[in-house]
């Protein structure tokens, strides 16, 4: 057989190969596959609760020291990630907390690097010095996501506790100058209401893509917090999507539109809603171990509906109890009328401490009807 150099090979056969983007390749190829075949393809870490801002509507931040004794050491999350890898991960997020305060946190990383994993990071931009600029230069990940959580300084005060907006939109600007994939979320809540139409504006100028998160998530028990407490209503909801349309649909799609598409998507895409097992990827193809060491299908969903323990089964029959799980969960009733059961399908994490007993909150089907009325692909 005649030997064929690689370049010969690269002009004869691939010529008119079409390429696509990682993200792309991700969504539309691999996870479709690694769906059929229930594979662990994409992870989420969330290495500690602790951070170095106290946001009055987080989750998951605690502030009790103690807790530092009971986080994960750097060798126990990549004892995890081995076992992941291995099972199909090829993609991780690495989210807290603040998950740059874990000690072992470069450990972690660099682990990742090495193994070929691409990281998705979650930071509120704090410690995005100049130093870690320059080791996330040399050692990129794939995407980071800076949360956003004022215009000024009076606003991360009254959000965060802390008066840092000056030192995080700085350490931005030096990353997108410095050319990482850097991106902003802004989480709207009642904290942040008086100053959300600046907040929009001021991530609008730096002039990178903006992730709004529509909902709110509810507080894990162990915080104290109530979502009742911060939560906003549907109507205002529709107001600010409108708003982020406005100033960030200008010259490219934001990327609050991109993620209601991916979820929405077409009324001929979209399966009419099934008695049991949950649409979405959670526990299909992606899962989150939270700082405790334990396993579900991702961060927000309800630990009493479905809880795994990796640490002491392994990761292999931890994934399986979840996978399982969510192909198991019964839909409630009410999905099966409702007129956007194409468009909106049911999600725990959403519903929180309602799908527990498998019913709907009031509040979030209200959010999700005014989406689908927002858009002419919702109309039914």
């Amino acid at each position: 057989m005649k030997n064929i150099a690689f370049s010969d090979f690269r002009r004869y056969n691939c010529r008119d190969m079409k390429t696509i983007g990682y993200k792309q390749f991700l969504k539309e190829t691999f996870l479709e596959k690694a769906r059929l075949h229930d594979l662990p393809a994409a992870g989420c870490f969330e290495l500690t609760p602790l951070c170095n801002l106290d946001c009055r509507m987080c989750y998951v931040h605690l502030n009790d020291p103690a807790v530092r004794e009971r986080i994960l050491s750097g060798e126990q999350w990549i004892a995890l990630m081995e076992q992941a890898i291995r099972s199909g991960m090829v993609d991780a997020v690495l989210t807290g907390g603040e998950a740059m305060t874990h000690p072992d946190f470069w450990q972690i990383y660099m682990y990742l690097i090495d193994q070929g994993v691409s990281i998705h990071l979650k930071t509120n931009g704090i410690l995005l010095t100049g130093e870690t600029v320059e080791r996330l230069l040399e050692y990129p990940p794939f995407s980071i996501d800076v949360s956003l959580y004022g215009c000024d300084g009076e606003s991360y005060k009254a959000v965060t506790g802390h008066n840092v907006f000056e030192t995080v939109s700085g350490n931005v600007r030096t990353a997108l100058a410095a050319g990482l994939p850097l991106g902003l979320a802004i989480t709207p809540s009642a904290y942040m209401l008086p100053w959300i139409d600046r907040v929009l504006e001021t991530a609008a100028g730096f002039g990178t893509s903006v992730l709004l998160n529509g909902l709110l998530a509810e507080p894990k028990p162990e915080t104290g917090r109530s979502l009742d407490e911060f939560r906003i209503d549907a109507e205002e909801n529709a107001r600010i999507r409108r708003r982020s349309r406005e100033l960030l649909s200008s010259g490219r799609l934001s990327t609050e539109e991109q993620e209601e598409r991916e979820l929405l998507g077409s009324a001929e895409s979209r399966p009419h809603v099934s008695p049991r097992g949950l649409h979405c990827n959670g526990g299909r193809t992606g899962f989150v171990v939270w700082w405790t060491g334990a396993m579900g299908p991702c961060p927000n969903f309800p630990r009493d509906i479905l809880c795994a323990e990796p640490l002491r089964t392994g990761f292999e029959a931890a994934w399986h109890e979840v996978n399982q799980g969510v192909k198991d969960y019964a839909v409630p009733e009410a999905c099966h009328s409702c007129a956007v059961n194409t468009r909106c399908h049911y999600c725990p994490a959403r519903h929180g401490h309602y799908a527990v007993q498998h019913a709907c909150d009031p509040a979030v089907c209200a959010y999700w009807k005014s989406v689908c009325g927002d858009r002419t692909d919702c109309e039914t």
